[in-house]
């Protein structure tokens, strides 16, 4: 496939539009470079019984062509920051107009060889309503991460072990994972679907299959996962340490 992935983030739009402009500079100048040659070995040719000509290049000449050639370099280096600081720029939360809304706050952590997301608790009620920030490793969910549509997500990007390197193609750039630090990146999908990524850097033996998935849905339906996703979580956790201190059971014990 010639060229990204189809962008659904606006952080992702600015990456794109530098890769095409970058591609584009790029073609022109080997198509420049070998029109060139193409030029010069028409023109100096040897003719059947002749010697080519010669031509020395005079160093006037070759002072423009570095000069132009020079400000392209600087004029891609400059696009490059642009873009780059462009792409950090966190977009309001919310749909277009609604510029009030706080970047929903999820922590993304890597481990060989798998990530784990864990959400913040929602305190309101409402069933419609995007949670705010709040404690964190009381819901989470490994594999999929899911989102709400329209919605700024502040990812904080962590490792448990070794660095891995977190990159989901439409919804944005690469980021790395690091024992002891915390990384943020973010993104806001404009479209409801799945979106598939990949553990970018090398992590281990089976950093391959170090997959990301980001599942983007309505924000009711978010709500509802989130709700149902953390009463699971408990009833699971309520199951265990209900089996753990049951009367005549040995923890460890076995059958």
């Amino acid at each position: 496939m010639l060229g990204p992935e189809t962008a659904h983030s606006p952080n992702a739009d600015d990456i794109t539009a530098a890769y095409w402009v970058m591609l584009a500079l790029a073609a022109v100048l080997v198509l420049a470079i070998n029109a060139a040659l193409v030029f010069m070995l028409v023109r100096f040719r040897a003719a059947r019984g002749t010697e080519p000509r010669r031509f020395r290049g005079r160093p006037r000449t070759q002072m423009r062509i570095a000069g132009v050639l020079g400000l392209g370099a600087i004029a891609l280096f400059v696009l490059g920051v642009v873009s780059t600081e462009r792409a950090k720029d966190v977009e309001a939360s919310g749909p277009a107009g609604l510029t009030d809304a706080s970047p929903l706050q999820i922590r993304a952590i890597g481990q060989q060889w798998i990530w784990r997301f864990e959400y913040p608790d929602s305190d309101s009620g409402a069933a419609s309503a995007v949670p705010a920030t709040g404690s964190f490793a009381d819901v989470f969910s490994y594999e999929e991460l899911v989102v709400p549509v329209d919605t700024t997500i502040d990812l904080a990007v962590e490792s448990t072990d070794v660095v891995h390197r977190w990159w989901v193609p439409s919804l944005g750039g690469k980021v790395d994972a690091e024992p002891g630090k915390v990384h943020h990146t973010w993104f806001k999908a404009d479209e409801e679907g799945v979106y598939d990524g990949q553990s970018a850097g090398f992590s281990g033996a089976s950093y391959a299959v170090m997959r990301a998935k980001v599942r983007v849905v309505g924000p009711e339906e978010y709500q509802a996962w989130v709700t149902q996703q953390g009463a699971d979580i408990k009833a699971a956790q309520a199951s265990v340490q209900a089996q753990i201190a049951a009367p005549g059971e040995t923890v460890g014990e076995t059958k």
